[in-house]
């Protein structure tokens, strides 16, 4: 309805209502829509060669939202993609850097599903071990009782460290890759 008057705008009170817009749509949580109307944004702002805007940095901002769009989207590798570019801008912007080794986490490979899949099983087994326990073993031959108490206790306690170590392990990988993706790039930030 107000396509036409939008056009007839001069390019600098289009570009404030196109900023806005994509603000609004960012607060109220369309990041559905938000992520297809920052293209346009970043788009314009690079023609336009417009690099701050209300004395912030546009294109880092816009981008950075953009990030935030596809990571509640779950859309975690276009998250990644934009957070390792704008580390490379800004290496030294800490927010950049927490939220990628946030997303990378988000993640979640193979194996940590495969080391979750595997716990449950594990727990499976000690919720079996211990029906059979009371059900069979504690009436019916209750000398064998510690050997399956050791069975179940080993099955949970597999369990437990299986899924704690897999998660630790992986988040120590992430910070150790987050933490050389930085300092590379912050290397070749003082190197230009």
């Amino acid at each position: 309805a107000y396509e036409d008057q939008i056009k007839q705008l001069d390019f600098s009170e289009f570009f404030e209502l196109l900023i806005a817009y994509t603000e609004a749509l960012f607060e109220v949580g369309a990041y559905q829509n938000h992520a297809q109307m920052v293209d346009a944004a970043i788009e314009i702002s690079i023609i336009h060669n417009i690099k701050f805007y209300n004395k912030k940095d546009i294109y880092y901002e816009l981008l950075f939202k953009k990030a935030a769009s596809c990571f509640n989207l779950m859309r975690y590798n276009e998250t990644e993609h934009i957070l390792r570019e704008l580390i490379k801008i800004n290496p030294f912007n800490e927010i950049s850097i927490r939220f990628l080794n946030k997303c990378l986490i988000q993640k979640k490979p193979g194996f940590i599903r495969n080391a979750r899949a595997f716990s449950i099983l594990l727990f499976l087994l000690t919720a079996f071990i211990i029906c059979i326990e009371l059900i069979f073993i504690r009436p019916l031959f209750e000398m064998h009782t510690s050997t399956v108490v050791l069975f179940r206790n080993a099955s949970f306690l597999s369990g437990i460290i299986l899924l704690a170590g897999s998660e630790l392990g992986y988040r120590l990988l992430v910070k150790k890759q987050v933490s050389d993706f930085v300092q590379l790039a912050r290397e070749r930030r003082i190197l230009k």
